[in-house]
């Protein structure tokens, strides 16, 4: 990360800090102040010293010192707090005379973190001095121009689908027809090149094109570091559409006899993509049955040996260059995302800037999405015609490796942190938006923009990086936003250089190979057992850890010793049998804690000195402290099998955009006005609580989401239809009559609702609604009908556990329809009007 993202961060949190915890800061506020505006002077060289660094050990070196000093005094002022904060805890907890030796201790600590600080104001003023005399120049002012225009954007939209393929529509055709037709025995096809070629792209557009022909279907990633059982429960998921929740316990043996006797006669297509060795095909090979039914797989690989051993009879199709005419085109879709033509007087600028990407897709979609942000214009052109080096890579695994580092030096300071962030994930790991950016308010990376909510400046920044084709988008919602997004392998390759340059993150796996002097700041773990002898000597100035290992028992152990900084943890491991360690309760600086099933008493009895908490994610049963009203900074709040104790007080959560809770009390505390709500979920009896509900959701005109699991009658619910962002409903419970419905609803579940053929009427009305699942219980009629021109853009249907009888779709109906799951319908013995679906829908379980 750019020394001057860590700054701009440490100068920001100083700032809040002074405003808001100036009774924390009692004795040493003048001295933060100080060094607040020390680093606020920095940042103005930091622009010319980070460009020039490059090619300077010297500037490289101050560079580096002013990132270290900036950690330190985050590091000096957040220990200070802690100490405030234990000390006060124990004055109202212990005696006049404990608390006098409290308050002596106090001065000692205010007069050591005070002489510190100052300290580092010092090194860091000298440091400044030899930057200006070596002759580093002040560029704020002249650089801050595109930093602002990016920042001043409003809304952004991911604009570019990966699933635009450019030049190779030949290959597609030919590609298609070995899928589809050709031989009756189970081959595979295998698409061969190094990276960057666009073999994913390739990949994914084909199978979108050519699922519905298949009797199930799957596109799975698999990374250099795969785990076989990972690979089967994606597969069972896909293909079987179980939940992960449902097969993740069984063992690599029976997922594979589960998944080989569900694929048994049928016709399945299996896309893998990014394979790297033979053996992880020879596993899966005798998993996937060969039922001479024209079943397909189809591989991506760098390595060619690869491919000619997954199917000798099916040579490998080799990934080649785009030609100028192609390379021209994709390079205009990535600058000109609205269409617009290149203006003659910059395209012999631009088409100078694309003969050095040498016709490689990936460099082609960066440079393009680097030149989107910039004014078309001569001057800017020519400015990035400079910079690219004339050059690919000689090495087959980097073949653009300077392209994508002049991409990422050219992203605007308060994007680089963001992009860093992916390298913590696995590789090829789908990240869910939601969460993504929920980690990086916690890490403090998203800066206030004038009223707007941070989780809207963070989607804007993570569609900026998208829209500079530096991340994917790997789904999306019903509503067309980013649902998941993940990283180019070779993108994260550069992420994790840059990190570990810059002493960002830590991956689990390398902490043996750092320094022992080296201060790990944010940690990935990706196993149980590749760290936890190493991690106790770097857990004093450990802030992030992020967990993806099944198993975290030495993890948990290594944190008894340190952590009392860290501000986010995410594990979700389910292991009852764990305790979380007693130091986890004195971490004060919490701001996101996700959970898996864990005894978390230990955690209960101190959750409310987490003042900063602002994600709290528990899973499992259980009862929450009435200490948990006192976190006015919790943003997110899902806990939706816990109740919590003792009389509410749900006005002090202002800033709550999330809250998913067991149905309580709470519910009559003033619901009204936590007009922030976002998404909103319940679970239990509402019977006590049926008229506040209904008065209450009518005011909550932020509302995106929301779901209510009841066992017992939902028919108090009456309009929505004020709710304009409300896009997504689940409703499970017996409705008599239903309500208004919002006018942009896209995706709707029902569960035991007990509606008849009236109710279909309303339903189909709807104008964007893509997604509707009807489940056990939530039609009680014999027979179904969608009339025509019914359900315009439904897009997916799922029928499952109904008494139908019959079920007649007039022609007309679901013209958008793409795929149809009928579960459990065992008495449904007459289907009209569905045979013009067969070749657009997924599969049609249940009907003959």
């Amino acid at each position: 990360m750019a020394t001057e993202a860590v700054v701009s961060f440490v100068v920001e949190r100083l700032g809040n800090l002074l405003i808001e915890e100036a009774q924390l800061l009692l004795g040493v506020h003048d001295e933060v102040r100080l060094i607040e505006r020390e680093l606020r002077r920095m940042q103005c060289l930091l622009k010319d010293a980070d460009a020039k660094q490059k090619g300077d050990e010297r500037v490289r070196n101050w560079v580096a010192e002013i990132r270290d000093l900036s950690y330190d005094a985050d590091d000096i002022i957040d220990t200070f707090i802690i100490s405030r904060t234990a000390s006060k805890t124990a004055r109202r907890r212990r005696g006049a005379l404990i608390g006098r030796l409290l308050q002596i201790s106090e001065l000692k600590t205010r007069y050591k973190v005070g002489k510190e600080i100052r300290q580092i104001k010092l090194k860091i003023a000298e440091i400044s001095n030899c930057l200006v005399n070596y002759g580093i120049k002040d560029i704020n002012d002249q650089a801050g121009g595109q930093d602002a225009r990016l920042g001043g954007r409003r809304r952004l939209n991911a604009m570019f689908e990966e699933k635009d393929v450019v030049g190779f529509e030949e290959d597609m055709t030919k590609l298609k027809e070995m899928l589809i037709k050709g031989e009756s025995r189970r081959s595979v096809i295998s698409l061969v090149g190094m990276g960057g070629t666009g073999k994913t792209t390739l990949a994914k557009k084909i199978y979108h094109d050519v699922r519905n022909d298949f009797d199930c279907y799957a596109f799975i990633y698999l990374s250099q570091q795969y785990a076989i059982k990972d690979v089967l429960i994606r597969i069972i998921e896909c293909t079987m559409s179980l939940p992960r929740e449902q097969i993740e316990k069984l063992n690599e043996e029976d997922l594979g006899g589960k998944l080989s006797a569900y694929l048994s006669g049928k016709r399945y297509l299996v896309v893998i993509d990014d394979i790297w060795t033979a053996e992880a095909w020879e596993i899966l090979k005798r998993i996937l049955p060969d039922d001479s039914n024209k079943s397909r797989v189809m591989l991506t690989t760098r390595k060619k040996e690869v491919a000619l051993r997954a199917d000798q009879l099916s040579p490998p199709h080799e990934m080649r260059l785009l030609n100028d005419k192609e390379g021209w085109e994709l390079f205009m879709k990535r600058i000109f995302s609205d269409g617009n033509s290149c203006p003659s007087d910059v395209e012999e600028t631009g088409r100078q800037i694309l003969a050095k990407c040498h016709g490689l897709p990936l460099a082609i979609a960066v440079l393009g999405g680097l030149l989107s942000t910039r004014d078309v214009t001569l001057s800017e052109w020519s400015k990035v015609l400079k910079s690219v080096p004339w050059h690919l890579s000689e090495s087959p695994d980097k073949p653009c490796g300077e392209i994508l580092a002049l991409s990422y030096y050219d992203l605007p300071h308060y994007l680089k942190p963001c992009f860093l962030y992916f390298g913590l994930f696995p590789e090829d790991f789908e990240i869910e938006s939601k969460k993504l950016i929920r980690l990086w308010i916690a890490e403090g990376f998203i800066q206030q923009r004038g009223d707007e909510v941070l989780e809207d400046v963070a989607e804007d920044y993570l569609n900026e990086l998208i829209n500079r084709s530096m991340i994917q988008v790997a789904s999306r919602r019903c509503n067309r936003s980013v649902r998941t997004c993940r990283i180019h392998d070779l993108l994260r390759e550069l992420s994790i250089y840059e990190a570990v340059q810059n002493n960002f993150f830590t991956i689990g796996s390398d902490i043996e190979t750092n320094s022992p002097s080296t201060r790990v700041r944010r940690l990935a773990v990706y196993s149980d057992t590749e760290m936890h002898k190493t991690i106790n000597r770097s857990t004093a100035t450990l802030r992030t850890v992020l967990c993806f290992s099944e198993r975290t028992t030495h993890m948990l152990e290594s944190l008894k010793i340190g952590g009392k900084l860290i501000r986010v943890l995410d594990v979700e491991e389910f292991n009852e049998k764990v305790k979380l360690p007693k130091k986890i309760g004195e971490s004060v600086h919490l701001r996101y804690l996700n959970l898996g099933f864990y005894d978390i008493t230990r955690l209960l009895i101190s959750i409310g000195d987490f003042s900063y908490l602002q994600t709290l994610e528990l899973h499992g049963v259980g009862t929450l402290p009435n200490a948990i009203w006192n976190l006015e900074r919790l943003r997110h709040l899902r806990a939706y099998w816990f109740d919590i104790d003792g009389p509410p007080r749900l006005n002090n959560l202002r800033n709550i955009q999330t809250l998913c809770l067991q149905a309580g009390s709470w519910i009559e505390d003033g619901l009204d006005k936590m007009t922030n709500l976002r998404e909103m979920g319940i679970w239990g009896s509402l019977i006590a609580h049926h008229k506040v509900l209904s008065d209450s959701i009518e005011k909550l005109c932020s509302l995106r989401s929301f779901t209510i699991w009841s066992g017992d009658s939902i028919s108090s619910l009456k309009s929505f239809a004020p709710h304009s962002h409300l896009y997504k409903m689940y409703l499970d419970g017996q409705i008599e009559r239903l309500p208004d419905f919002p006018p942009n609803l896209a995706k709707l579940t029902l569960c035991d609702s007990q509606l008849k053929q009236d109710a279909i009427a309303i339903l189909e009305k709807l104008p964007h609604l893509r997604i509707l699942r009807l489940q056990g219980g939530s039609y009680c009629s014999k027979k179904m009908i969608f009339s025509s021109e019914g359900f315009p853009q439904l897009e997916y249907l799922q029928l499952e556990g109904l008494d139908l009888e019959e079920w007649i779709v007039e022609e007309g109906a679901m013209s958008s329809l793409k795929s149809v799951e009928l579960e459990s319908c065992e008495g449904l013995h007459r289907c009209e009007g569905l045979k013009i679906f067969s070749k657009h829908v997924r599969h049609l379980l249940g009907i003959n």
